[in-house]
């Protein structure tokens, strides 16, 4: 009976594996074009540049409008894809969490008061398994919600980035790699404990020159 829901749960972490992963290569790329670029510095000239690291930070205020700003159309996608993933793994997990409490409350309150539950979860799990599918979905929608806070932060300091290297050329012969560092997660609460998916739990940066 625990089977179904031990998958869908598998599935689940597999899901925030795969976002973790899409925000560290763009977090990572960010990183190199700032700060391992060999770059070529242009004449000085006493006229004010027009181009303003400051402006891009307050365009970035709205999600894209830094890339824009800084002509950077093709990074738009990535910007709005970051949102709209996070986003759809916040409102599922929340709406998960939402059932799972009820049905966890509604079982609760009825052990409590030696009565019965009608919600079709609570006929359907232990009041203990409710529990933990409960606190599994709150953590992973916080953990959703956290990573678009951070995703938002991330498109802001990468505007930023990309104006203070608005009229620097970058060397050509510049190539990154960006691979993941995998091993397999392990899902263990209450009654489930279960080998999980391949996850990814960090990332390695390779800079050629």
């Amino acid at each position: 009976m625990c089977s179904g829901n031990n998958n869908k749960l598998i599935k689940a972490r597999k899901n925030i594996g795969h976002l973790i992963l899409i925000f560290l290569i763009f977090a990572g790329t960010s990183s190199i074009q700032a700060q391992n670029a060999e770059v070529e510095k242009p004449e000085k000239t006493s006229a004010l540049r027009p181009h303003s690291p400051k402006k891009a930070t307050l365009y970035a205020l709205v999600p894209g409008g830094g890339q824009i700003y800084n002509k950077k159309y093709w990074k738009l996608p990535i910007v709005y894809a970051g949102f709209g993933v996070t986003g759809y793994f916040a409102i599922t997990y929340g709406s998960e969490y939402k059932k799972y409490r009820e049905a966890y409350t509604c079982s609760a309150t009825a052990a409590a008061l030696g009565t019965e539950c009608d919600n079709p979860l609570a006929k359907k799990y232990k009041t203990e398994d409710l529990k933990s599918i409960r606190d599994f979905y709150r953590r992973n929608m916080e953990l959703s919600y956290i990573v678009m806070g951070a995703w938002y932060i991330l498109q802001m300091l990468d505007a930023t980035v990309d104006a203070h290297l608005y009229y620097w050329e970058v060397d050509e012969n510049l190539s990154v790699r960006v691979d993941p560092m995998i091993q397999p997660l392990h899902f263990n609460s209450g009654s489930f404990s279960e080998p999980g998916p391949v996850t990814p739990n960090g990332l390695r940066i390779t800079v050629n020159f």
